[in-house]
């Protein structure tokens, strides 16, 4: 148990976070939003919180503001309670600062005023000075005066994120803040909100449901499904090992094959994948990334190949339909009545023509093998 307003000992939390959720669990009527969710982040880390709409992230975002009172588990910031049964800390005693999805400025008030919000208890000489040094983080001192709708939805989001950081929070909590951004004024201002909130030093938790942007912004993803935890961890070691087959799909459209494990191993049409940890005989999901299938023209030694479908440029990368399954001799007169239908992302431009035949291989790094959820 933890005591209120109590620090925790080193024991409790090691080494000490300055949000430490644990246990928590929350419905609504019939509906089970958490599931015994226990989570931590550290002064200066950046975690985003991600996974489907519906899966819990916002209900818990709202819990550690303290904007719903929590049915079971525990919260606590610094080391102290701020939830526990039916002890809670007002929100606005936390030191919790919050960015809401739709930024939620008040429209009578200018840019400085949202700012001041959260000051009202500072002398009138440090509450100018820190509204000042709030707008100054966020690229914003120019606009004191300006009122939410004579801003743009990028200017808007700043203003939010300079009222949540004025009053110097132990806790950031930002719920889908570049949702409502166009993509080429997403990507800029979430580059300069990462700037921002790595120098301000405050724990930060993030909601995303966009896995690119979650792995651009976090120290450390967080993967729920169902009010669950599905997997936590650095970006790169989630996106490299992922736990299951939710959450490898969850970072993108993936190929997949079903096989039955025999000598160690399943069989794709790229080859034999060797399988661990499953016995012979188990029944199997194979997922394939795009990016895990390498295209090159055909030569005479090549047994794997496909015809291309369709090609598509995306920007950055190319992306390829294949019909997999014949040999280079069969050639694109064969009829594909029977076809194996996969896709394939080529960095850059790629385009080879429609009934092209491109050998493949394989990087099985970027296979993951996982009992069939119906074994």
């Amino acid at each position: 148990m933890i005591s209120p307003m109590i620090p925790l000992s080193a024991s409790s939390l090691s080494p000490p976070t300055a949000l430490a959720i644990s246990g928590l669990s929350h419905r609504f009527d019939a509906k089970q939003v958490l599931r015994s969710v226990d989570l931590t982040v550290g002064a200066g880390e950046l975690v985003c919180l991600v996974g489907p709409s519906g899966c819990g992230k916002t209900t818990l975002l709202r819990l550690a503001a303290g904007l719903e009172d929590i049915q079971a588990g525990s919260i606590a910031i610094d080391g102290c309670a701020v939830a526990e049964g039916r002890y809670a800390v007002p929100a606005e005693r936390r030191g919790v600062g919050f960015v809401f999805q739709d930024y939620a400025l008040f429209p009578h008030l200018d840019v400085t005023g949202n700012v001041a919000f959260g000051l009202g208890r500072l002398g009138a000489a440090s509450r100018t000075a820190r509204i000042d040094e709030a707008l100054r983080q966020v690229g914003m001192q120019d606009y004191a005066r300006a009122f939410p709708h004579q801003l743009s939805g990028g200017q808007q989001q700043r203003v939010a994120l300079a009222r949540a950081l004025a009053p110097q929070p132990r806790v950031l909590l930002l719920d889908e803040p570049f949702s409502g951004l166009d993509a080429r004024l997403r990507e800029q201002i979430r580059d300069d909100t990462l700037h921002v909130l790595k120098q301000s030093g405050a724990a930060t938790l993030m909601v995303t449901h966009d896995p690119e942007e979650a792995m651009f912004m976090a120290d450390r993803l967080v993967i729920m499904n169902e009010g669950r935890v599905e997997q936590h961890g650095p970006p790169a070691d989630v996106y490299s090992h992922p736990a299951n087959a939710f959450v490898t799909n969850f970072f993108g459209q993936v190929n997949e094959v079903r096989a039955v494990v025999q000598a160690g191993g399943a069989m794709t049409p790229f080859g034999r994948v060797p399988v661990t940890g499953l016995p012979d005989g188990s029944s199997v999901i194979v997922l394939i990334r795009p990016e895990a299938l390498r295209l090159r023209p055909v030569a005479d030694a090549d047994k794997i190949a496909g015809k291309v479908l369709a090609s598509r440029l995306l920007g950055r990368s190319s992306w390829i339909h294949l019909c997999v399954g014949v040999s280079a001799a069969d050639g694109p007169a064969m009829g594909y009545s029977q076809h194996l239908h996969f896709h394939a992302r080529v960095p850059g431009r790629f385009l080879p023509a429609e009934d092209d035949v491109l050998a493949i291989d394989l990087d099985a790094s970027q296979v993951f093998v996982f009992a069939h959820p119906r074994d």
